[in-house]
């Protein structure tokens, strides 16, 4: 999980930036941070989640289920928060590009 934390940080702090930046960017640009924001927020309430149900397959897959992953193991789930975490960070370092 801490590498999914780690990524999930970084995307934060990206976010952090770009919300000062937003203000003077494009409506584009705006657009696009309005709709990752939700993202990133329900991604981090539900790793917290799976980090406090850890050794909970069951409980992990039923989180992971909410976020619309199909998952068959921890492993998988872990894989898959990765993957959106990272999804998200380019989305934020891609708005960060045009501003």
């Amino acid at each position: 999980m801490k590498i999914i934390e780690d990524i999930l940080a970084d995307a934060q702090t990206l976010r952090d930036e770009l919300a000062l930046q937003i203000k003077l960017g494009t409506a584009e640009a705006r657009d696009e941070f309005e709709k990752l924001e939700p993202h990133l927020n329900k991604l981090r309430q539900k790793t917290k989640e799976i980090a406090e149900a850890t050794g909970d397959t069951a409980k992990e897959l039923a989180i992971a289920a909410e976020l619309g992953i199909k998952a068959d193991s921890a492993d998988d789930v872990k894989t898959a928060l990765k993957l959106a975490a990272e999804e998200l960070r380019e989305g934020f370092e891609k708005i960060r590009k045009t501003l």
